[in-house]
């Protein structure tokens, strides 16, 4: 096994998905190209196979997956059964102790760097592969305990009846190599939500579309909320603003997050002004610029320290394919799985 298996997203870039996955990849790749990106580190597909082994939870694994036959589990009973057994299981085992102590000095270290004591982080999974839905992520952890732990919880997910379902459902094995994780400071959210630069139904690549809501973007990404629809015109500049109720909104707390009632006099107003709809189209066409091909974008603006601050927290390829209507249909099952299931992996 290699010796290294915690990274810096500075020491990251785009060919590293085999290494840490897709999501921790193109945030080292965002930190490389000077986008505002939200400090953090990430743990390697080495590290959760190095926690699979050296816990046992791969010996143990697979002699409970042998009651279901060489077949595997079949049907939605049976991934459920072996999806609560798996990840009780593993959440019961510890965190070999020379992981953890790296994983401490580098939350430390990530504290020291954002002036923060016990700074809130998302943990959130990376797959080599996207899956959206399959796994899960966990926002505003606080503690070096508590970021162990909800490591190993994503970790856990990769046993979720969905992807239980979907790896027997196309003959993958059950035991994976792994996925990575990325541990990154989170922030204090005023308004969040995703940007296209390319119009993800008509295929229009003169135009970028913003969804957005107040608080967290978990309510746009995962379908909670109906957002505010902006559409901007790349050549001339003009926009078109849709503006939706927003009733509701996610929000720190204590640990974790909430779900609570927008201020009536927030429920019906635009969740961006003028100049931070011109800031963030600004910086999606240079992270589009940067990749070269259209791009699904996850933003959020800060206002922790009394300024609008924008910062990326994930970036997707939109492909571009020569069918036309094979594009509308790969967009269209994107935005379906936004409505129906949480964007985690």
């Amino acid at each position: 096994m290699a010796a290294k298996w915690l990274y810096w997203f500075d020491e990251l870039g785009i060919g590293d998905i085999e290494l840490v996955g897709k999501k921790c990849a193109n945030l080292g790749e965002m930190t490389k190209a000077k986008v505002s990106v939200p400090p953090g580190f990430a743990l390697s597909l080495e590290a959760y196979q190095r926690y699979m082994q050296i816990s046992g939870l791969t010996e143990e694994i697979s002699g409970f997956l042998q009651r279901f036959g060489e077949q595997g589990p079949g049907g939605y009973g049976e991934f459920l059964e072996a999806s609560s057994f798996i990840r009780e299981l593993m959440e019961t085992k510890p965190m070999p102790p020379d992981m953890a102590a790296e994983i401490r000095q580098n939350y430390r270290s990530l504290c020291i760097q954002c002036d923060q004591e016990d700074v809130a982080v998302a943990v959130r999974s990376s797959g080599p592969v996207s899956m959206p839905g399959a796994f899960e992520t966990y926002l505003n952890v606080r503690s070096e305990d508590d970021v162990i732990a909800h490591i190993v919880k994503v970790w856990a997910s990769t046993f979720t009846v969905q992807a239980i379902g979907h790896r027997v459902n196309n003959n993958h094995p059950l035991l994976i190599p792994g996925i990575g994780v990325a541990v990154l400071k989170m922030v204090q959210a005023k308004t969040a939500g995703v940007a296209f630069t390319m119009h993800p139904t008509t295929m229009d690549n003169t135009k970028v579309v913003i969804e957005g809501t107040w608080g967290l973007g978990e309510s746009v990404v995962g379908g909670g909320v109906s957002p505010d629809r902006i559409v901007v015109d790349k050549l001339t500049g003009e926009v078109e603003k849709h503006i939706n109720p927003k009733l509701q909104q996610v929000v720190y707390k204590d640990k974790g997050t909430h779900t609570v009632d927008v201020p009536e006099a927030l429920q019906n107003i635009l969740c961006l002004n003028d100049d931070e709809i011109r800031r963030l189209v600004a910086l999606a066409l240079q992270v589009e610029k940067y990749y070269g091909v259209a791009q699904d974008i996850e933003w959020v603006f800060d206002d922790s320290q009394g300024t609008s601050d924008l910062y990326l927290v994930q970036t997707r390829n939109i492909s571009v394919i020569k069918s036309r209507k094979k594009e509308a249909e790969q967009i269209a099952d994107m935005m379906l799985r936004r409505v129906f299931h949480s964007r985690v992996g």
